[in-house]
């Protein structure tokens, strides 16, 4: 670190008030000794600074927005909101003239000014104080996240060079990165989509010496288990325009991992280390629908289906309350057993009605209902009419058969269900998490 980039605090410990109580002329004595010692200090120590604690938090603020505003192509942004990296990484690109910031973001097509500032709140901070859609989609709370996702519109700036600014996210607590663009903020962006999509599967494998072990991914976070050990590893990344970085160094079976380097050839390498790379593994519908989880919203539902899943909405406003969260695949989505299953979220309760699932081609899979439950899903089942959204998705006798429909075979954003048995039953689920479906 460079040393005049430093930063240095000098923070003394408050002290209380009360005082053991002494004769007068010891306490006397006790003052005139302390007055002795102190001036005899003074005379011959030396500042440890050349110049004031306020003067240097000023000089950290003038660098930072000397290096913000001096770069017009504006600054990449690895972001990273939870202290828990749920969420693993997301790009932004921000460009910084006078007091605005025009925001970009890996998961928007457009961009959005709003004012920034540089301010002095127990240490240099750079605070996106007004409000920015992009910038607080982390930290805007809703009716069912009420402390927001954890994300951050406040960082502490720790470190300022020329090309890199090391932050430290105020609510947090994540060290996050600022990076000079030498390209716009706007083609930043748009490059690091266009990796994310060559990128994205459903399912992937990592090979390591030339074995191929399974690697699962939710949102942008992989979870890699050692076959030898059966020990979990929760690895968050971040999109680039050359491929996945992670957030710090990882070792897998022994070696040193930062990340893969996108190639045509589907073989993606890790840049310190060859031996080990990333590979994604070709999957039919019924599998991607089988081991992913998919969002319910109600527009995407026929009347008939819409019907049926009225009639649990209204059990769920009986109790006063409102269906945040609908969804098939696994049920570890919401911490249970992983069974696939339709889960849901109802107010401040969740619960899950496990389904089995049998694959009849790639593209035709039946339902059924196994009658059993996790969380509050009996209760819902029994008490708030949620046997209605059973009986349409896996029919009267239990047994649905459905016709697989999707905009990407290979990595689809939704699947079309068609139920064989009755056409007027069919809907669409989304890899997007969607948030109170009877809205959407």
């Amino acid at each position: 670190m460079n040393k005049d980039n430093q930063l240095y605090y000098s923070l003394a410990p408050s002290r209380g008030k009360g005082v053991r109580r002494a004769g007068k002329g010891l306490l006397l004595f006790a003052i005139l000794l302390s007055s002795f010692f102190f001036l005899a200090c003074t005379s011959d120590q030396e500042d440890i600074f050349s110049t004031s604690s306020s003067l240097r938090m000023q000089d950290v603020l003038d660098k930072t927005k000397a290096a913000l505003t001096g770069n017009e192509n504006g600054w990449a942004l690895d972001y990273y909101p939870d202290r828990n990296l749920t969420y693993g990484g997301i790009a932004y690109a921000i460009q910084f003239k006078g007091t605005e910031a025009t925001v970009y973001s890996q998961e928007s097509d457009k961009s959005e000014t709003s004012l920034y500032k540089l301010t002095n709140d127990d240490g240099p901070v750079l605070s996106f104080d007004t409000y920015n859609s992009l910038m607080h989609a982390y930290a805007t709370p809703s009716s069912s996240e009420y402390e927001a996702k954890d994300g951050d519109f406040e960082f502490i700036i720790m470190d300022v060079q020329s090309d890199l600014i090391t932050l430290k996210g105020k609510r947090s607590g994540n060290l996050m990165y600022m990076h000079r663009l030498n390209q716009s903020a706007k083609e930043y962006i748009t490059d690091v989509q266009k990796m994310e999509k060559r990128m994205l599967f459903s399912k992937y494998a990592l090979v390591v010496d030339g074995d191929s072990i399974n690697i699962k991914r939710n949102k942008n976070v992989f979870t890699f288990t050692d076959p030898n050990t059966g020990e979990s590893t929760k690895i968050p990344f971040i999109t680039t325009t050359t491929g996945f970085e992670f957030k710090d160094t990882v070792n897998i079976m022994g070696k040193s991992v930062t990340g893969f380097l996108y190639s045509e050839d589907g073989i993606w390498a890790n840049p310190t280390d060859n031996s080990v790379a990333l590979i994604s593994l070709p999957q039919p519908l019924t599998e991607h629908l089988t081991t992913n989880y998919w969002f319910f919203k109600a527009s995407s539902m026929s009347e008939q289906t819409l019907k049926y899943f009225n009639v649990a909405k209204n059990g769920s406003l009986s109790e006063g309350e409102d269906i945040v969260l609908m969804l098939l695949g696994p049920n570890d989505y919401l911490d249970y057993s992983g069974a696939f299953s339709f889960s849901f979220i109802s107010g401040d309760y969740s619960g899950s009605l496990p389904i089995y699932a049998d694959v009849i081609t790639d593209n035709i899979i039946t339902f059924g209902y196994t009658y059993k439950s996790e969380g509050n899903g009996l209760w819902y089942f029994t008490n708030a009419n949620y046997n209605y959204i059973i009986s349409i998705l896996c029919n009267a006798n239990n047994s649905a058969t459905y016709t697989l429909t999707s905009d990407n075979p290979t990595n689809p954003s939704w699947i079309r269900m068609e139920q064989m048995e009755n056409p007027e039953i069919y809907f669409t689920v989304y890899k997007e998490e969607i948030e109170m479906p009877f809205e959407n």
